[in-house]
């Protein structure tokens, strides 16, 4: 069985609540457009219902929102008409070389699996302009794949992978990406996942370089 390819059906049962739960963008989601070019082109991969995909398009970016969730694009779509989201695999879909100023990937490489990632991650490298930015969201801690209780349908599994900052520092330094701001905190809400909130903003670089040499802005909660 493939383990992530149980997580689309988890989404479209719970899209609804999901929805009313959380209906605010992600956490220093204003922090990263700041980075961006005014009026640049965004892709936000696994878009859930669309809110971050919303929030930029306020901003003024163009944003392409991309999600496997049917339920969760339909909700999505009724409540911003003007963004261009897409029914896709984020794995399979193709879009032009450099063609992003950046990407968003709010709690999304967790539903897929660790033996993935880094080809994902190479994609979305191709994806991005010259020194564009990603954004990305984490359930962190001791690095492992598992099924847990899904909080909105306790009686449905969810896929996760957990990630470590040490492993993905390594897997975006490997891809040309040097981080540049990380936050963490830890649960808040009921609705909420009970790991470590991981988030990093990351820059495409050129040519790779050690991240040693440089320093990571933000806060460790």
């Amino acid at each position: 069985m493939d383990n992530d390819k149980t997580v689309i059906p988890v989404y479209n049962k719970i899209a609804k609540a999901y929805a009313d739960a959380f209906s605010k963008p992600s956490d220093y989601m204003e922090e990263f457009l700041e980075l961006l070019p005014e009026n640049g082109k965004v892709l936000d991969i696994g878009c859930g219902v669309g809110v971050d995909s919303a929030y930029a398009q306020t901003k003024g970016f163009k944003v392409v929102g991309v999600d496997m969730s049917e339920k969760m694009l339909k909700i999505a779509r009724s409540n911003n008409s003007s963004v261009d989201f897409r029914l896709e695999d984020v794995r399979s879909i193709e879009f032009r070389e450099n063609e992003f100023d950046g990407i968003i990937a709010s709690c999304s490489l967790i539903h897929i699996p660790k033996e993935e990632v880094p080809k994902m991650l190479k994609r979305l490298s191709l994806f991005l302009k010259p020194n564009g930015k990603i954004y990305i969201s984490l359930q962190a801690g001791e690095s492992k794949e598992i099924f847990i209780d899904e909080p909105f349908k306790p009686d449905e599994k969810l896929f996760l992978n957990i990630f470590s900052f040490d492993e993905i520092k390594k897997l975006l330094i490997d891809e040309g990406f040097e981080i540049t701001h990380r936050h963490e905190r830890k649960a808040e809400k009921k609705e909420e996942l009970d790991f470590t909130k991981l988030y990093i903003i990351a820059v495409k670089k050129s040519a790779h370089r050690n991240i040693a040499e440089h320093g990571i802005s933000g806060s460790e909660n």
